[in-house]
């Protein structure tokens, strides 16, 4: 299980610094470095993020602040030169708090939390069969098996069901719509789209057909599509390889 994380911090020296020690665990993923919370926003909209290593002394913005502005956090990890802001991060429900410089040790412990928690989150994921979304301001229960895609509008989301020619409309966006989803059964294809693994006939590295629609993959989650080689699903012409 590859844990997502994005990184931010003002001190480009402690920014490379985390890094470089993060590059040691194999179920790290660095997908980005930031030196400002405000360019961060824009990129959790449109991403899904596990896990953020956040520095709290920043000149634009603290670290606090910033995590008490989103709607829907990843998971936090503090980093930071200050013992003072300990208990305001652990009331933000921060996984952890790290006083620079960070130990291997202090490192280790942190992700290991990040890993359990994840790990019990994907169980209670799998077990269910269904999502509640509020659709037109009531709670409306959702089975996986009948949704084959869905689409980002921003802040809000398509979602297309098998036989039924009007999609569902609810405030959300694919970030979090890819949490409420089982990796297993659900697959981002685009900055837009969120399909059911089990609706995909064929693919190029493209686009993807399912059986009502066909829909262009991002150059980015390209890597997303390999799976289907071996499933006889990519086209032999334009195929990933």
């Amino acid at each position: 299980m590859k844990i997502k994380c994005i990184l931010i911090d003002d001190e480009p020296f402690a920014l490379n610094l985390l890094e470089d020690d993060l590059l040691s665990f194999d179920q790290i993923e660095i997908l980005q470095k930031f030196h400002a919370p405000v360019d961060v926003v824009d990129y959790l909209k449109n991403h899904s993020v596990d896990l953020i290593f956040l520095d709290i002394q920043m000149p634009e913005q603290l670290g606090t602040q910033f995590v008490r502005d989103l709607e829907d956090p990843p998971l936090i990890i503090f980093t930071t030169a200050y013992h003072q802001y300990a208990v305001e991060g652990f009331e933000l429900n921060a996984v952890d708090y790290l006083l620079k410089p960070i130990s291997k040790e202090r490192l280790t412990a942190a992700i290991r939390k990040v890993a359990d928690i994840m790990t019990l989150r994907n169980k209670q994921i799998v077990e269910k069969d269904h999502i509640v979304v509020h659709v037109e301001y009531k709670k409306t229960k959702i089975f996986l098996q009948e949704i084959s895609y869905i689409e980002g509008l921003k802040d809000y989301v398509k979602i297309y069901l098998v036989d039924r020619p009007v999609p569902l409309l609810t405030r959300s966006n694919l970030r979090g719509m890819e949490k409420l989803l089982p990796s297993g059964n659900f697959l981002r294809i685009h900055n837009s789209f969120i399909v059911n693994k089990n609706r995909i006939e064929h693919c190029t590295v493209a686009k993807l057909a399912l059986p009502e629609v066909e829909l262009p993959i991002g150059k980015k989650y390209v890597k997303n599509m390999e799976q289907f080689q071996t499933k006889g699903l990519v086209s032999k012409d334009n195929g990933i390889r």
